[in-house]
């Protein structure tokens, strides 16, 4: 008799559950532009769907039921079902991109190239920044008979070298820039703020740095500035 009487309240229990199943339709929402294929798992139920291409969904659920939502190119959602959001439709499900950080990017020697690209055509020479600098200024400054009594006299060469050495000087300064912030040069390295550019030009423009700068080494490069900001230190001292 109990054995009975537990079968049927085991079928009511059934019943009523089955009852409140309802069709919940659903959109996920994220800062990504594919939003097809997402996972929808009723972890209850063990029913499964997939987004469309905008996002929306169609699922089996009922109040107290955990929905899973799971991407690959987004954080996993775990969602509890509740009555209130069978009323307000779609049911919005709000989604995180993944973040994934590298913890280094190796760009190895690749034959990609501007002209491989079609960038530029085939045969163009690709000049230097150094380079076109150097041009910039000779169709600045001359003209042909000009550029010839240059070449003669051994102007051009004295000016190229100048030129050079001052583009090389201004993309060392700008690595330094991105390299250390400036509150490491005045607090750290005790750089005067109003000196500082003047001591991005001093180090730029030593030869010794410029070859540790080739090397790429972080803390040799902060072992050499700590050098440079004592000499410089010492020579505005010098200068008062």
């Amino acid at each position: 008799m109990k054995s009975r009487t537990f079968f049927v309240f085991f079928l009511i229990s059934m019943v009523c559950s089955a009852q409140n199943v309802k069709l919940l339709s659903g959109k996920v929402v994220a800062d990504v532009r594919d939003l097809h294929g997402i996972n929808v798992v009723n972890q209850v139920s063990g029913k499964e769907v997939a987004t469309s291409e905008d996002g929306s969904f169609s699922i089996y659920a009922k109040p107290g039921d955990t929905l899973v939502f799971t991407a690959v190119q987004l954080n996993e959602k775990r969602i509890v079902v509740e009555k209130e959001d069978f009323d307000y439709l779609p049911f919005l499900v709000k989604m995180k991109a993944k973040v994934i950080l590298l913890q280094e990017v190796l760009i190895e020697k690749s034959n990609i190239t501007a002209e491989s690209l079609g960038l530029v055509p085939k045969g163009i020479k690709v000049r230097s920044p150094e380079e076109r600098a150097v041009r910039r200024y000779y169709t600045a400054q001359t003209g042909p008979l000009k550029s010839l009594v240059y070449a003669l006299d051994g102007t051009a060469k004295r000016r190229k070298k100048e030129i050079v050495a001052a583009v090389k000087s201004q993309r060392l300064q700008h690595k330094l820039e991105l390299m250390f912030s400036q509150a490491y040069f005045v607090d750290e390295l005790k750089i005067p703020s109003e000196h500082l550019y003047g001591f991005y030009i001093f180090a730029a423009e030593n030869q010794g740095f410029e070859t540790v700068m080739q090397k790429k080494n972080k803390w040799l490069i902060k072992f050499e500035l700590i050098k440079l900001a004592s000499e410089y230190i010492k020579r505005l001292s010098d200068e008062k």
